[in-house]
């Protein structure tokens, strides 16, 4: 691993970038996770090359699809806004990891409430030309969630959401209208597990997100998470 990041840095160093995309793409998916979290961290210690170093990350996930490997890597908003020119290229949002999360899932679960993506993402699917964000919002994991759900369910975030990042989620719910009855049990099931001990009620922001997300009644819901 360390050779790859040593060849990458030797790489961005004299402007190789026919270079550099060559060798990323005869990387296996480990390494080529590698080098694009390397050229992250680059980008966040230095403002002048960041443009630059953005334009190389997007140059390889054009040249050679996201690996499954790098897809927890973007967990948060800025890596996500950092990685976005490239992700419109490979159908880079719908690639998943061995526990069959997408990005998203992810980026949903490890969010924090400060620093929410659904306006941005809301931004680039009404502004971008990113069709498979539409469809890895529906992609459903092995534990039969989909990336709202592991927001619901799974992200550590119990506060009412700022205005502007509560419309847009809902705006994101209105892409994935149909659930199944195992996905509907997997998120009230994850989300019962989410408040263990302690009593649901219909104040909570998750549980009024998640009877708006399943388009069932505050009551139905609550009746089902307090069984």
């Amino acid at each position: 691993m360390q050779s790859a990041i040593e060849q990458l840095n030797s790489r961005l160093q004299h402007h190789q970038l026919k270079e550099l995309i060559a060798d990323y793409q005869s990387l296996s998916g480990v390494l080529q996770a590698a080098q694009l979290q390397h050229i992250y961290q680059l980008a966040c210690s230095s403002e002048v090359k960041y443009l630059f170093l953005q334009n190389v990350a997007a140059h390889l996930l054009e040249a050679s699809p996201l690996p499954s490997e790098a897809v927890a890597l973007i967990d948060d908003i800025d890596k996500l806004s950092f990685f976005t020119p490239g992700l419109k290229f490979q159908n880079a949002f719908c690639i998943t990891d061995n526990q069959g999360n997408t990005l998203l899932h992810h980026l949903f679960t490890q969010c924090q409430a400060n620093n929410l993506p659904f306006n941005y993402l809301r931004s680039l699917m009404l502004f971008e030309s990113n069709e498979s964000l539409g469809v890895a919002l529906k992609t459903l994991n092995k534990q039969q969630l989909t990336p709202i759900g592991c927001f619901i369910a799974l992200n550590s975030t119990t506060q009412m959401l700022a205005k502007h990042e509560f419309s847009a989620l809902l705006a994101m719910m209105e892409v994935d209208q149909s659930h199944s009855p195992s996905a509907v049990s997997a998120l009230v099931n994850t989300l019962k597990q989410f408040y263990g001990a302690n009593q649901a009620t219909s104040s909570d922001s998750k549980v009024l997100l998640c009877a708006a997300y399943l388009q069932v009644p505050t009551a139905q819901l609550l009746n089902a998470l307090n069984q």
